[in-house]
């Protein structure tokens, strides 16, 4: 027989997977995981369908045929030394059925089906040693499948079971004896009619519209078919029981329905959501002016994720480079003008060159190297602190004892807070960073505490333009993020020049007051917020403003900024030598302190800007209490947190994030010479 060829390859396999005593428990599992799944879908209630009484169709399948007892005389001609016990076989199974469906519950169904029921056996009872022999079997019917269907939800999930009628018309062996051909020959003693039962799930799988008369589904199944009744002779004690799955194709033919008038209500009248806008100008734009600031200098280095080395934003010198590094270079920016915030990000990433030169000039100093690595383990925050090491060690020549490591999972502060699921996506990577940290008053800032360690600022002096110094103007939509897809404004300047900004899709935005001023000295402004609903409607409203541009000081003016961990406030009070020793002089008789309190966009928009509102403030105290120990007089305070809005750097790296959580305090004289 050409099948049995088939068999060959299945028995193997078989043979070293115990595939006969694993298949009914693996069946069994994925058939319960099957019938859950199925359960939960024809839960929902299905759409309405055309549904026909009558159903034809045809299905195939495989038999998964487990073989139990033993087989040792097969005819009257053959007897095998040993028997043969414990049987696999898959082989096909077709059927051309009918379904009557009267009820959306109860129907019947009937297949006439070829229905193979073929199996290896390979285990046998020959002494240890023998030489392997094999067996293999095929008794195949002609079967007649009455049974009841049962739809329990009245949905796609339906159940069957019924008796079984079988006629054999195939009941061939091949037996290959330890030595010899192989023996091809007939069975006896089989059975010619057997009556045995069958249970069995399906699900229908609509394929046609739900209003088509002619309906058409795909109904996968699974049928299990117990071993009494089944024994397929009349001599051993040989059983069957098989496993079945396979899929169905039905075709009925239903009445047409009916249309259904659909009636549409009258559109209800659109909610129009109030935004309240206003402007807030400030009381005068500054030209371009020499400025002299003290930046602070994070003492963080941070590293990419999936790598070790030292990222190439940061600005890594050759020996001969580092030979002739000072820096007192990177404090003259008065030849090259531009922001604050590009001097602030140039200071930073010569961090680790700044650090070594500090420490060629204080032998006595030591740092230490914290190693983090954002949860991935000890070794890769060693690997992140022994780059920054390397790096100290080989090109500026510094003594390796004067510098310790340290290994850690998460640093000293972590950004990522313990349980905590506020964009973690940004705070995680944060952590990946190498923190240097030492006593020497020549490296780190003077604070009450370490919850705020940061290295010594760095003071410059330099050309400012409008960008960095420039005052914005405050653009309040209070509302807006809730109600409108966007808006944008429209201002119109004295001589009828209009100027668009926008979309905008927060509550609050800036616009730079030289940008509006656009080389004029003083102007007053129409502006028009448009603004579109949710719901698509447009909103308009307008106000008025007016902007003076201010001649640049005599003096220049002296700006100062400290840095905050993610989501501080009282670290205020640590820089409470910083802000008395080092801002407060700044600050003569008659003087305007302009303090403004930022953030990064990680949390939401109203918990930023209260805590920058909260850290400005907090600033202020403490200038305060220290000008009132002094003989200065008559100090105006401009204080403001802005939260996320006119944040200096984009939040897209974690240095630009750190150092937008910042309050910047603006020292203006009134022609008083500022004294550093």
């Amino acid at each position: 027989m050409k099948t049995l060829k088939f068999y060959l390859s299945i028995n193997k396999w078989k043979r070293s997977n115990h595939l006969s005593a694993r298949i009914p428990r693996l069946f069994g599992k994925g058939l319960l995981l099957l019938v859950a799944f199925l359960t939960m879908q024809s839960a929902v209630k299905a759409q309405d369908r055309v549904r026909p009484i009558w159903w034809f169709g045809v299905s195939g399948g495989a038999n998964f045929n487990f073989y139990r007892g033993s087989a040792q005389i097969l005819n009257d001609n053959t007897t095998t030394p040993s028997s043969f016990e414990n049987g696999f076989g898959v082989a096909p199974y077709f059927s051309v059925f009918a379904e009557y469906r009267k009820s959306k519950v109860w129907g019947l169904m009937f297949n006439v089906a070829y229905d193979g029921h073929r199996g290896s056996f390979t285990e046998t009872n020959a002494p240890d040693g023998a030489a392997a022999t094999s067996l293999n079997a095929e008794f195949d019917y002609i079967a007649f499948e009455p049974s009841l269907r049962i739809a329990p939800f009245a949905g796609n999930l339906y159940f069957f079971i019924g008796p079984r009628f079988a006629y054999n018309v195939e009941n061939d062996f091949n037996y290959q004896p330890a030595s010899g051909p192989n023996n091809e020959a007939k069975w006896s003693d089989v059975y010619g009619v057997r009556f045995s039962a069958q249970v069995g799930v399906g699900y229908e799988i609509p394929l046609s519209a739900p209003a088509s008369t002619t309906q058409v589904n795909l109904s996968p199944f699974v049928a299990f078919l117990p071993y009494f009744g089944d024994q397929p002779r009349s001599i051993e004690d040989l059983t069957l029981t098989t496993v079945r799955a396979g899929i169905a194709i039905k075709i009925g033919c239903g009445p047409k329905q009916a249309a259904t008038a659909i009636v549409t209500p009258p559109p209800a009248a659109p909610f129009i959501p109030e935004v309240q806008f206003s402007v807030a100008a400030p009381s005068s734009v500054p030209d371009q002016q020499i400025v002299k600031e003290t930046l602070p200098l994070c003492n963080y280095v941070f590293f990419n994720a999936g790598s070790t080395e030292i990222p190439g934003r940061y600005i890594v010198l050759t020996k001969s480079q580092a030979t002739g590094f000072a820096e007192s270079q990177l404090q003259d920016c008065q030849k090259n003008p531009g922001t604050r915030s590009s001097r602030q990000m140039t200071m930073y990433y010569n961090v680790m060159n700044i650090v070594a030169y500090r420490m060629e000039k204080h032998p006595d100093a030591t740092i230490t190297l914290i190693g983090a690595s954002a949860g991935k383990g000890e070794e890769t925050g060693k690997a992140n602190a022994t780059a920054v090491k390397n790096y100290l060690v080989d090109v500026f020549g510094i003594n390796a004892s004067r510098i310790k490591i340290e290994a850690r999972n998460r640093p000293l502060i972590p950004s990522e807070l313990a349980n905590s699921t506020i964009d973690t996506n940004l705070t995680n990577v944060e952590d990946n960073r190498v923190d240097i940290v030492s006593s020497s008053p020549f490296l780190m800032m003077e604070v009450k505490d370490n919850s705020a360690l940061c290295l010594n600022p760095i003071e410059v002096t330099a050309i400012d333009g409008s960008s960095a110094n420039d005052a914005p103007v405050t653009l309040n939509a209070v509302g807006a993020s809730g109600s409108y897809k966007s808006w944008s404004v429209d201002i119109t300047d004295g001589m009828g020049n209009t100027t668009h900004y926008g979309p905008f899709t927060g509550d609050v935005t800036t616009l730079s007051g030289s940008t509006i001023l656009n080389g004029n000295k003083s102007g007053t402004y129409k502006i028009v917020m448009t603004g579109t609903t949710n719901s698509g409607e447009t909103i308009i409203k307008q106000t008025t403003f007016t902007l003076v541009r201010k001649s640049a000081p005599s003096q220049p003016e002296q700006m100062t900024s400290i840095l905050f961990e993610f989501d501080k406030s009282k670290t205020v009070a640590t820089f409470d030598d910083f802000l008395t020793k080092v801002v407060a002089p700044h600050i003569v008789s008659n003087s305007t302190v302009i303090i403004s309190g930022h953030t990064d966009n990680v949390g939401t928009a109203e918990h930023n800007l209260s805590l920058s509102q909260e850290r400005a403030q907090q600033a202020q105290l403490i200038l305060e209490g220290a000008i009132a120990k002094s003989n200065i007089t008559g100090v105006t305070y401009k204080t403001n947190g802005y939260g996320e809005a006119g944040a200096a750097f984009s939040n897209n790296l974690p240095e630009e994030r750190f150092y937008n959580r910042t309050v910047v305090i603006d020292v203006v004289s009134s022609g008083t010479v500022v004294n550093k």
